[in-house]
């Protein structure tokens, strides 16, 4: 009987026994999978924080204006180039896109993004600025945010017009010595080639226009070569006079078509630390631009002088002269400046002049004349070289 009993006690403590074990198994599941979730929501934690650095990092690394919004338009988000462009506008988070950026245009974007339209790229104005904007909403069936960017387009709109306005220029101005020759050879080859006096000066009429093509040419590949930055110039101490003589021997022939007078005042003893080259191009746009301007039987004249560190050098003609509006815009490339001084050009020269002085470390103007004084007068000006220590380098005209 007290077997019975003692291993019906066993029994019921081993029952017992098996059923803390049971329920401490279950409580230890239940606090690992507690654990588990705890750690799933502490990585979805981490994982949006850092979707939250990356998106604000990236945004802000953004050159464009960039602005988040969510489903009410209200801004969530914004790059410091969107800040600086909506400047003094109040504190921009929370506020309606509208109440920022005051545009229409910006508004209705974002809203057709929002509602799943797809003209989501146009151009618009802000503040007298063209800007490309482009806009993209979250992907779903309903979108809870969308984002802006506004690219501006000042300078790209610049430089297409000013591509336009090259191949405007060069089209005109190349189409008026090619007719003019093909008209020159037509007449000669009908027999004026073996009339004494008509042949010789047709044939001067064609010197004179291809000579006016050859220069053409050169503009081009000089502005080419100095945007590309491969006008290297090697700087050496080089006489003035020597310059400016070969100067004036090669334009000398262009003048004499014009029956103009071309002078050179002597600047013996001057030394410029100078690229021959280059310099020779600067002189020969100016004077190109001189006899170009001056009238038949005119005058033309290229002088130097010492003032200070620098040598001046000048070129001046008597033609109708520069308006004074037009003295700082004469050196802008394509500018052309009043059609009133006539003559055929691309508005290169005076722009690779400039270039090329300013990689010399000088300056170029147009010189003010006193009042009832005819023509125009350029200048520039080329560091004097040291005849002793006279220094030489190399620099390339794009640094300019």
């Amino acid at each position: 009987m007290l077997a019975w009993w003692l291993s019906g006690g066993l029994a019921v403590g081993l029952l017992v026994a098996l059923f803390h074990l049971r329920m401490v198994q279950r409580d230890r599941a239940a606090v690992q999978a507690e654990l588990a979730q705890a750690r799933a929501a502490q990585r979805e934690a981490n994982n949006q924080q850092i979707g939250l650095f990356g998106t604000q990092f990236l945004i802000e690394a953004a050159l464009d204006a960039v602005i988040f919004v969510d489903s009410k338009q209200q801004v969530v988000a914004l790059n410091q180039a969107a800040r600086e462009l909506f400047a003094g506008r109040g504190d921009p988070h929370g506020q309606t896109l509208i109440a920022l950026t005051r545009n229409h245009e910006i508004d209705d974007l974002v809203k057709a993004a929002l509602s799943g339209g797809d003209d989501l790229d146009r151009q618009i104005t802000i503040d007298d600025r063209p800007f490309r904007a482009r806009a993209l909403a979250a992907p779903g069936a309903s979108a809870e945010w969308a984002a802006v960017t506004l690219r501006d387009v000042s300078e790209l709109l610049r430089l297409s017009r000013a591509r336009r306005d090259m191949v405007a220029n060069i089209s005109h101005e190349l189409r008026n010595p090619i007719t003019s020759i093909r008209l020159l050879v037509e007449t000669l080859m009908g027999g004026a080639l073996t009339h004494k006096k008509r042949g010789p000066k047709l044939l001067d009429k064609i010197a004179a226009e291809t000579s006016i093509l050859q220069q053409m040419a050169q503009e081009l590949l000089d502005l080419s070569m100095i945007e590309s930055g491969e006008a290297i110039m090697r700087l050496v101490p080089v006489s003035a006079d020597d310059l400016l003589r070969e100067a004036v021997d090669h334009m000398s022939e262009q003048a004499g078509r014009k029956e103009q007078e071309l002078v050179q005042v002597p600047c013996q003893g001057v030394m410029v630390l100078a690229d021959s080259e280059m310099v020779l191009r600067v002189l020969t746009n100016l004077l190109h631009n001189a006899i170009k301007f001056a009238p038949e039987g005119g005058h033309v004249g290229v002088a130097c002088e010492v003032t200070g560190e620098w040598a001046r050098i000048s070129v001046t003609d008597d033609g109708p002269g520069i308006p004074f509006a037009d003295h700082e815009r004469v050196f802008e490339r394509f500018y052309r400046a009043d059609r009133a001084r006539g003559g055929a050009g691309t508005g290169l020269g005076l722009a690779i002049a400039k270039h090329i002085v300013e990689a010399h470390g000088g300056q170029i103007w147009v010189a003010e004349r006193d009042i009832g004084q005819p023509g125009a007068q350029l200048v520039f000006t080329l560091p004097l070289a040291d005849k002793e220590t006279a220094p030489s380098g190399v620099s390339s005209v794009a640094e300019s």
